[in-house]
């Protein structure tokens, strides 16, 4: 295992495979950067390049994968949570062009994380999922059957709104930084909720992850008692430590009374059961 000192052309590679940018990976690998060095996270370039698709252009981060996979980055290396290239393509990916990109290279699909959950369990795109179960013949997660809708009078979410704050104030005293209403979309309330976690000292200061809805979760419980909520543990989101975080939530509303679904993976956002609340 080799790791990179922070002034090395392989920690410029991963951070410039984890923001897509062609150029500076074309420039890393005609520096001579080591293609099997990890960051601070234990990724390599190649596992940073696959989980680089939120807020990158995504004909950047194919092109990032294919001057890596052909470089001849190391396909099976185990990063953070001991998840590969593929298996954080899976996790990622929006579609399945990065899948098909790593599984063409000769990247083995029939992986689990470090904490035995299935790629096709973690995979967040149902398209993703249902391509890696044909080629693994593992099996999709059933879901279970949604609850009819069942709107909110203002007293039903007054209630509701109490005891979610009340559980709250408790997650983050188990050092997981919470929001309430925060952003319209995902990326906004996650975008909104890390920035309080680093503001606050992150890890350093013991903070383990974060627990948030967005306006339009909200607007979603309110037409259907169904709150999503967004979550995610440091360090990088490593699936072990998400689902620790994730459990530690589920057991939190449980104790106040609250039914939560989730499967236990990364991949499936908690939704708690608001009906009956008030």
């Amino acid at each position: 295992m080799t790791t990179a000192s922070a002034s090395s052309p392989a920690i410029d590679l991963c951070a410039a495979a984890l923001a897509a940018d062609v150029a500076a990976v074309q420039a890393g690998l005609a520096a001579g950067a080591d293609l099997s060095a990890e960051n601070a996270h234990g990724f390599t370039a190649l596992e940073c390049a696959a989980r680089a698709t939120h807020d990158t252009p995504a004909d950047q981060q194919l092109q990032v994968l294919r001057l890596l996979i052909d470089a001849g980055s190391p396909l099976e290396h185990l990063g953070g949570g001991g998840r590969t290239a593929l298996y954080l393509a899976a996790e990622f990916a929006l579609d399945c062009a990065p899948v098909q990109m790593l599984l063409d290279a000769g990247a083995n699909p029939a992986v689990r994380d470090g904490g035995g959950n299935h790629i096709v369990v973690n995979a967040m795109m149902p398209e993703v999922q249902a391509l890696l179960s044909a080629v693994t013949g593992y099996p999709i997660p059933v879901q279970a059957e949604p609850r009819p809708a069942q709107k909110m009078r203002a007293a039903d979410w007054r209630a509701a709104h109490a005891k979610i704050t009340a559980v709250f104030a408790g997650l983050e005293a188990e050092g997981i930084v919470t929001a309430q209403d925060i952003g319209l979309t995902q990326d906004d309330g996650f975008a909104d909720t890390a920035q309080q976690f680093i503001e606050r000292g992150g890890m350093d200061a013991g903070l383990v992850g974060l627990c948030f809805y967005t306006r339009q979760d909200l607007n979603r419980a309110k037409r259907s008692s169904d709150l999503s909520l967004g979550f995610w543990a440091g360090p990088e989101g490593a699936s072990a430590a998400m689902e620790q975080v994730g459990r530690t939530i589920v057991d939190a509303f449980t104790a106040a009374g609250l039914a939560v679904d989730w499967n236990g993976s990364a991949a499936q956002r908690p939704t708690v059961d608001l009906r009956g609340v008030a």
